[in-house]
């Protein structure tokens, strides 16, 4: 698009939104305020002029400007009070030094009464990389005005989390539109969580975009997604929409995920109510010694057809039981140079070993990956004695058969 077209054509440009839902209460929000401009008979988005980088800076903020105009004085006229999510290009703040005119142009809009607690910066992953120093004074400054801010476009590729700790956004916007074109499942959900888990640890909202199908929109809500948007929610609108008119729809999908998860999940603890009998059954009726391996003879024929490798720990984390480790899917070979290592290292280890010891049962770990393998695996532990733990890493391929379990 030619950037003198647009700034000739300042009065044609006009605003968009694009609508965000929540999971609490299945409500709009909020929406994202985008451009857009009618030349002719033909309305044009305007995104590729704000992204592209020989567009003059001066041009940008503008249009920028003009949007931001329409839009709030929009909402100032309507009874109900959403958020909008404003897109910023620190870039042309920078280059300008215009950061105190946006303020007080919003400063000015609070005046006529559009609250900062009302409006949500939204700054792209891509525009911040090269200037996170000024970016995260940019951020601070905002937050610490009244306003929140969002990290956008942060793709599963490239999550960059080093720079949202420094940034410490109020939101996190995760694009899930290249999730169809992920290779490997399984990597792209581990680095979900990963997010997941980073955004909870800062005290960031999870926002997932790009939703456009139902699969997308479970990933959103299993991987802790507060805030909704794309077109299978809704699609871009130029007024406000009643809060409550996907709130069937959304709450429909997202109680079907639930019951599916609730599925899941009891089929996880009919499995360790049943590897418990079986490990109690075991111990009962077994003259076994944990000073020998005949615990582990036994075990690894009680469950052959679930686990690959078992070994035993004493409460410090110490190996006192060889590895005993699958072959060929059949026979077991019990590697000795395991013995005495040390595993309490591993960030997870202690809290199981307490809960195994005051709970008296089964436990079950998270999904992850082995360091040895690099399948993707779970552990289930049990407490032998007061002292001493059994641990079962399981099969893939009993994983991959009971997919309940991943």
């Amino acid at each position: 698009m030619d950037p003198i077209e647009v700034i000739e054509n300042k009065e044609k440009v006009f605003f968009l939104l694009k609508p965000i839902m929540n999971s609490e209460e299945y409500r709009i929000i909020g929406y994202e305020v985008l451009g857009r401009i009618k030349l002719g008979d033909t309305i044009k988005t305007l995104s590729t002029f704000f992204l592209d980088p020989t567009v003059p800076a001066e041009y940008k903020w503008e249009i920028d400007k003009e949007i931001y105009h329409q839009a709030v004085q929009y909402a100032l006229t309507q009874e109900n009070k959403p958020r909008l999510f404003f897109n910023i290009d620190p870039s042309v703040l920078i280059q300008l030094d215009c950061l105190e005119e946006l303020m007080e142009l919003f400063q000015g809009y609070e005046r006529e009464g559009f609250s900062a607690s009302r409006v949500v910066f939204e700054f792209r992953v891509n525009d911040m990389m090269e200037s996170v120093d000024d970016v995260s004074h940019m951020l601070m400054y905002m937050k610490a005005s009244g306003f929140q801010v969002a990290i956008d476009d942060i793709k599963t590729s490239k999550t960059n989390l080093d720079y949202f700790s420094k940034l410490e956004p109020n939101i996190m916007k995760i694009d899930l539109s290249d999730l169809q074109e992920s290779v490997n499942h399984f990597t792209y959900t581990d680095v979900l969580e990963a997010i997941a888990i980073f955004a909870r640890k800062i005290g960031a909202t999870l926002h997932f975009k790009g939703i456009r199908n139902f699969h997308q929109l479970y990933i959103a809500w299993r991987h802790g997604g507060r805030f909704l948007q794309g077109y299978y929610l809704h699609e871009p609108t130029n007024v406000f929409l009643e809060p409550s008119l996907a709130k069937e729809f959304l709450e429909g999908k997202i109680h079907t995920f639930i019951d599916m998860e609730h599925r899941r999940l009891q089929k996880q603890i009919e499995f360790l109510h049943g590897m418990d009998s079986k490990m109690i059954q075991i111990l009962n009726e077994k003259d076994v010694s944990l000073s020998t391996d005949r615990l582990m003879q036994e075990l690894t024929k009680t469950f052959k057809d679930v686990s690959f490798r078992m070994y035993i720990c004493d409460m410090y984390g110490s190996q006192i039981s060889a590895n005993w480790l699958k072959e060929n899917h059949t026979s077991w070979h019990n590697e000795e140079k395991a013995r005495g290592k040390n595993w309490s290292w591993r960030t997870y280890f202690l809290d199981q070993i307490m809960q195994m010891k005051h709970r008296k049962m089964g436990m079950l770990s998270d999904n992850y990956r082995d360091i040895e393998t690099n399948d993707l695996i779970r552990t289930y532990s049990y407490p032998v004695s007061d002292e001493h733990y059994v641990f079962f890493d399981l099969d893939p391929i009993f994983l991959f058969e009971n997919d309940w379990l991943l």
